[in-house]
């Protein structure tokens, strides 16, 4: 086993190392390919340049810019298609080459420690039932409490309203009062501004003369 392991690994980092070699090397054409692409670029330009400047001697000025123009876009066109292309090419060996540390980092690492089948000790049934028992006598003192808090919420319920009843009946009680009294204030107010009516006159003393009347 460990044999087999020793070849994968030098034959990973064989692998590696030529594929590193080609890698570079194709950098190297790539870096010296896109030096020509910049040198004809800036030839490109510079040609526009010339031309655009003799479009101004010219009496269709627009038409010859036009035309220069797009026969500079045309010349640029494929010079763009193969930097594109070079990316993409770059892109691509990066890519292979992430993969590639991956592979070699997996191969490199250390196998993992076999699992051993019923690491966990089982459980007796004493215990268990022991524990299923907890849990239940857990689950019925919380409902119990849940009930006791619901219970005593409900008593308190009651006896605020029970409260707030009585003391509504005795402002409805006093207010009554009040306003009885008041109306019975106003009533003897009144019988007593009336001028008294129908009562006889006072009868003289015996002996009395009409003229000390």
């Amino acid at each position: 086993m460990r044999v087999m392991q020793r070849l994968w690994i030098a034959a990973v980092c064989l692998a590696a190392y030529g594929t590193g070699l080609a890698q570079q090397a194709g950098a190297s054409a790539r870096e010296a390919e896109r030096a020509d692409i910049e040198r004809q670029r800036a030839a490109i330009a510079a040609t526009q340049a010339q031309e655009e400047k003799a479009c101004w001697q010219r009496f269709a000025v627009e038409d010859c810019l036009k035309d220069v123009r797009a026969r500079a876009r045309a010349q640029l066109a494929p010079l763009r298609a193969r930097e594109l292309e070079l990316n993409q090419q770059e892109r691509q060996e990066r890519a292979a080459e992430r993969l590639r540390a991956i592979e070699a980092k997996r191969a490199n690492a250390p196998p993992p420690a076999p699992v051993q089948a019923h690491t966990r000790k089982p459980v007796p049934d004493a215990a268990l039932r022991q524990q299923e028992g907890a849990r239940a006598k857990e689950a019925a003192e919380r409902a119990a409490q849940q009930r006791q808090r619901q219970a005593d919420h409900a008593r308190q319920v009651q006896e605020r309203e029970a409260a707030e009843a009585e003391r509504r009946s005795k402002a409805e009680q006093a207010w009554s009062e009040k306003q009885r009294r008041a109306q019975q204030r106003r009533e003897e107010a009144q019988q007593s501004a009336q001028p008294q009516r129908g009562q006889p006159l006072p009868v003289p003393p015996a002996g009395a003369s009409p003229l000390g009347r």
